[in-house]
């Protein structure tokens, strides 16, 4: 199925609308062959060519109804020249103008109704493409550059919709025009109609040879757009960086190539568009001047053909010209939205992870233990967890501490469902982490993170999204625990302040605070917390260790810490070093036990 296909699929739901607007396209081509035809009378009005008819014709069946109709009409205008040329001329102006009227007229509507198809077939492609970026894996992100997937989500969806779209409205108008004109066109004559048919597949055929490489092309500018998004976000979140680094420079001369790279592809594409309404409209015009010859010899030579009748076969032909140019610029814009549709389709069409297939058990509540059993996991060929090993009880708080690099967060993200095992067995409850839905296993499951995410919306949604259902007298309580309550009320609009992006109007306390926050109001029964307090001063590190201490009761933990003073309390304590447990006990226990533990431990103080 052909990318232009899969679009038109999301404007399903408007099919009502595109009916109405292949109806109101049929009568505008009809409308439009005829509106030239109707300049027949009035020209052989004005070159005295009417044909004289004054006996009134006779209706002798269907099948002879056009003869008759228009010897009807020559016998009214021959009787009406006789006694009023004035009203003659009223009459036969009056038709070419309702003709060309009705032509307008259905023309606006069958653009009316293909509005909300366009439109709504957007909206439908947007919500279904950020609906599945909400959807991917964690896996799918870690490949991706952040600025790709905005460029797939902003600048794809827009070639889309400028080159897909925009000649939704051309798709039965332009063919239907060109096929009532021909139809007309060979009733007045037949010799003259092949030449016009003859120029078209020509022309199709040397379009097709033209825009080969467009599709290729278009998909370099998409290329280029994307690492153009990418450095403008890394230029604009890494500013304190770069300006304390003197990276300024440095900065400037990867935008510079980026950005020439994206001028040279955009010639080439736009440059190689634009020649087809200048090729097509050439052929036109070879064929008129063909047609100018022939035509002009069947008038004054042969006198097959009348002078004002073969005028207007010539504006019949020429009627022809503008919807065929326009079907040619469609084909080169079908190939430029191409390369923009496989972009966005390679992320709605993205099969998610194998663990996602026999995920179907509901995790309504945690029980009993949690088991990681020889579990392994490989990052590409980058051996990361080698046969881990141990188990949580609920209600107990377990650590893991280790060099930087040691597998620690692996763990809690295998934990967080964000991965799934190479090999052997992560058990919450005796079940198979692999088959338990997601959806369940993060309602039991909260993390807090050493970075603090942080939306930019009010303080009071950023806490909601702990608990959507929450009331805004639960959130307050959740802040309160947390020790967030005073400094919300501190803020401009209290619990309506905005944040602003990634909560950057707040200190790094006050942003973890939110956070606990947040995971307090949903209440899980499996906390992870993940260096929640390593990068902060010590006089908010004695807050958030008393609004964790808060979070964790009565809860099931895994702790990734660095500072050793923040797990003494837990129940268990496990070394790891590159990706393997060399020991684990309590802190006590490894501190007598263990030399490089307490090494570390003597390090910090």
């Amino acid at each position: 199925m052909s990318y232009f296909t899969k679009v038109l699929k999301y404007g399903i739901d408007y099919y009502y609308y595109g009916l109405l607007n292949i109806l109101f396209n049929v009568l505008y081509a009809i409308f439009s062959a005829l509106a030239f035809v109707s300049f027949i009378p009035m020209l052989d009005v004005l070159f005295k060519q009417t044909k004289t008819v004054y006996t009134e014709p006779e209706y002798v069946g269907f099948g002879n109804i056009l003869e008759y109709a228009e010897d009807y009409f020559n016998y009214y205008l021959s009787n009406q020249l006789e006694t009023d040329i004035s009203s003659t001329l009223i009459l036969v102006v009056g038709i070419v103008i309702f003709f060309f009227l009705m032509k307008n007229l259905f023309n606006y509507l069958a653009l009316y109704n293909i509005t909300f198809v366009k439109n709504g077939l957007l909206k439908n492609l947007r919500e279904n493409l950020f609906s599945k970026v909400l959807n991917m894996p964690i896996s799918y992100f870690l490949n991706k550059k952040k600025g790709d997937l905005m460029s797939r989500i902003t600048a794809d969806i827009l070639e889309i919709q400028t080159s897909y779209l925009s000649i939704l409205e051309l798709m039965v108008r332009e063919p239907l025009t060109i096929l009532f004109t021909l139809i007309v066109m060979f009733t007045i004559s037949p010799q003259l109609t092949l030449f016009v048919t003859l120029f078209i597949p020509i022309s199709g055929f040397i379009i097709s040879i033209i825009g080969k490489k467009l599709r290729k092309d278009s998909k370099e500018v998409q290329q280029q757009q994307s690492d153009f998004l990418s450095i403008i976000d890394e230029t604009i979140s890494g500013q304190k960086v770069i300006k304390s680094f003197l990276s300024e420079t440095f900065f400037h001369n990867k935008f510079k190539s980026i950005n020439n790279l994206l001028y040279r592809f955009s010639n080439k594409v736009i440059n190689r568009k634009n020649l087809a309404g200048p090729f097509s409209e050439f052929m036109g015009i070879l064929v008129i001047g063909v047609l100018l010859w022939f035509g002009g010899k069947m008038v004054l030579i042969s006198e097959t053909i009348s002078g004002t009748t073969f005028i207007v076969f010539m504006g019949l032909a020429y009627n022809i010209l503008t919807p065929a140019k326009n079907l040619s610029k469609s084909f080169y814009s079908i190939k430029k939205g191409n390369a923009a549709a496989e972009r966005v389709f390679e992320i709605i069409e993205y099969n998610k992870d194998k663990y996602d297939e026999k995920r179907t058990i509901e995790f309504k509540k945690f029980e009993n233990n949690i088991t990681f059993n020889n579990v392994k996991f490989h990052y590409g060929e980058v051996k990361i967890l080698d046969k881990i090993s141990f188990t949580i009880n609920k209600g107990e708080s377990v650590a893991l501490v280790g060099s930087s690099g040691s597998g620690k967060t692996t763990i809690a993200n295998l934990l967080n469902g964000f991965f799934g095992p190479t090999s052997g067995n992560l058990l919450i409850d005796d079940m198979n982490i692999s088959n338990i839905t997601k959806e369940s296993l993060y309602r039991n499951i909260s993390i807090v993170t050493q970075e603090s995410i942080l939306f930019n919306d009010t303080i009071l949604n950023n806490i909601r999204i702990g608990n959507l259902e929450a009331s805004k007298e639960e959130i307050i309580e959740a802040s309160k625990e947390a020790n967030a309550h005073e400094f919300i009320k501190e803020q401009l609009n209290s619990y309506d302040t905005m944040i602003g992006d990634y909560g950057n109007n707040l200190s790094g306390g006050q942003k973890q605070r939110l956070t606990i926050a947040r995971a307090m109001l949903k209440s899980p029964s499996i906390l992870i917390l993940d260096e929640a307090t390593s990068s902060l001063d010590s006089e908010s590190e004695k807050k958030i260790q008393d609004a964790i201490d808060k979070l964790m009761h009565g809860k099931t933990s895994l702790i990734i810490a660095h500072k050793f003073s923040t797990i003494k309390k837990c129940d268990k304590i496990i070394l790891i070093d590159k990706g393997r447990i060399i020991a684990q006990g309590t802190h006590e226990e490894l501190i007598n036990s263990n030399s490089s533990y307490k090494n570390m431990n003597e390090l910090q103080i």
